[in-house]
């Protein structure tokens, strides 16, 4: 069975899967095989429907409450993936995935005005937070992508910022103003203090580490809270990529420029992000 699931982790790599799917959706189909006490060419279309139900009605290992519809069906996602597979490669006769899983309703996601974003930027204490904000309001970056910047990424001179494996591996080019670009570079050459000779990583921890994905939201959530009109909001990191995209949308951007700066493959993606409809969209 291990080696089944080391070659679904090697076959979801080949397809372009993200970091993050590749390593958590082999780890998923194992749950769904511990369940159900089975191994993969026995599993039964009723096997997976008992592990449907059973994901709906378990409580969350933090927190209160049950697992959200999200992460049910990113879960269900991944045994789909991992049957289809098992049928593409003949290791199995019949996919035995039957299950019609609705996609979960969108969560409207809050969006800071021009005046909230210049109170973040004041609540900043140090050139790491208002590099954070920078990336994540400025360059419309998603976390992941704010964790795995590298050095080489930015280039000062020509004042461009390089994602080079957005999700999906698409790749981007964003450009800078020249207050981000003079504030990415003073974050640059402040952390040589601490910053080892073979890290690549932009952002680091003053242990010299590249600063990973909880990190960054910690330090975000930590200058939220120092203002009571942002407390009482209940933003997130992605907030600010939300943010930016309005904000250019209300500038008169077009809707393909903003979706190539945020890196999407639709325009319905897009839309999602900026609240406009079909009607606003034909005119």
């Amino acid at each position: 069975m291990e080696d089944i699931i080391f070659n679904f982790r090697k076959e979801l790599q080949n397809l372009g899967y993200s970091k993050n799917a590749v390593n958590e959706y082999p780890k998923f189909v194992k749950k769904l095989l511990h369940y159900s006490k089975e191994n993969p060419q026995k599993i039964k279309p009723k096997h997976i429907a008992n592990y449907h139900r059973y994901l709906q009605e378990k409580p969350k290992t933090r927190g209160i409450g049950k697992l959200s519809e999200a992460y049910i069906k990113s879960q269900l996602l991944a045994i789909k993936l991992f049957f289809e597979y098992l049928e593409r490669t003949q290791q199995i006769n019949k996919n035995p995935f039957l299950l019609k899983v609705k996609t979960p309703q969108n969560k409207t996601r809050a969006t800071l005005t021009v005046e909230e974003i210049k109170i973040l930027y004041a609540s900043c204490q140090n050139q790491l937070e208002t590099t954070i904000i920078h990336l994540c309001y400025g360059c419309g970056l998603r976390r992941t992508e704010v964790q795995n910047l590298n050095i080489k990424d930015i280039h000062f001179s020509k004042k461009l910022l390089f994602i080079r494996k957005g999700k999906g591996k698409k790749r981007r080019v964003i450009p800078l103003t020249k207050s981000i670009t003079k504030d990415l570079k003073k974050y640059y050459v402040e952390s040589f203090q601490y910053r080892k000779k073979d890290q690549d990583s932009f952002l680091i921890t003053p242990d010299g580490n590249r600063l990973l994905g909880n990190s960054i939201y910690n330090q975000f959530k930590k200058i939220s809270k120092r203002n009571l009109l942002l407390k009482q909001q209940k933003i997130c990191l992605h907030s600010l990529r939300h943010s930016i995209a309005t904000h250019l949308l209300e500038n008169d951007m077009s809707v393909e420029m903003v979706r190539d700066f945020l890196g999407h493959d639709q325009l319905k993606t897009t839309q999602i992000y900026t609240k406009i409809n079909h009607l606003k969209l034909k005119q």
